[in-house]
């Protein structure tokens, strides 16, 4: 495939698909983690915009390799191509954990319809299980959005470094 478009190569365009939607993702996924009322909200719009997000940022890095084939390699360029697996697998773990929360919060809704009444230890299960994906959410949201800053933060330093 080419990562040209018209000439120009098409990273910098995917950088802001990715910049932008990542990190809108991970402060979703944060606020849906810790508020029923959001994540009810939400629903399946917030896995949905989860593999946006990481089709964003893959397709980034792959532009972005397709990039530093054709430019002459630098130590920036170097720590950028590396942070970059950083943001992507970010973007994947922020995918997996809105959908098993999803999933999960889905599932608990049809067994609370179905059972009317829970057992009391299975109802402290189910609050422990909430609290662990929202915990789990909440490392990773935080690793996605540290991921793409120091990603963005190092590109920026291997297009500028020299020129101003």
């Amino acid at each position: 495939m080419s990562w040209l478009f018209n000439g120009t190569p098409l990273h910098p365009l995917f950088v802001h698909a990715a910049v932008v939607a990542v990190p809108v993702v991970a402060l979703l996924a944060l606020g849906a983690g810790w508020s029923n009322r959001l994540r009810t909200w939400l629903g399946i719009v917030l896995p949905v915009l989860a593999s946006v997000a990481f089709v964003a940022a893959l397709l980034t890095k792959q532009a972005g390799e397709a990039l530093a084939a054709q430019v002459p390699p630098t130590p920036e360029l170097t720590a950028h191509i590396e942070i970059a697996d950083i943001a992507v697998a970010g973007a994947f773990f922020l995918l997996v954990v809105t959908w098993w929360q999803w999933i999960w919060h889905r599932r608990r809704a049809a067994l609370r319809t179905a059972d009317s009444a829970p057992a009391p230890a299975d109802a402290g299960r189910r609050g422990r299980m909430a609290t662990t994906i929202a915990v789990v959410e909440t490392a990773v949201a935080v690793f996605a959005i540290v991921g793409v800053v120091i990603a963005g933060d190092t590109g920026a330093r291997a297009v500028w470094t020299g020129l101003l």
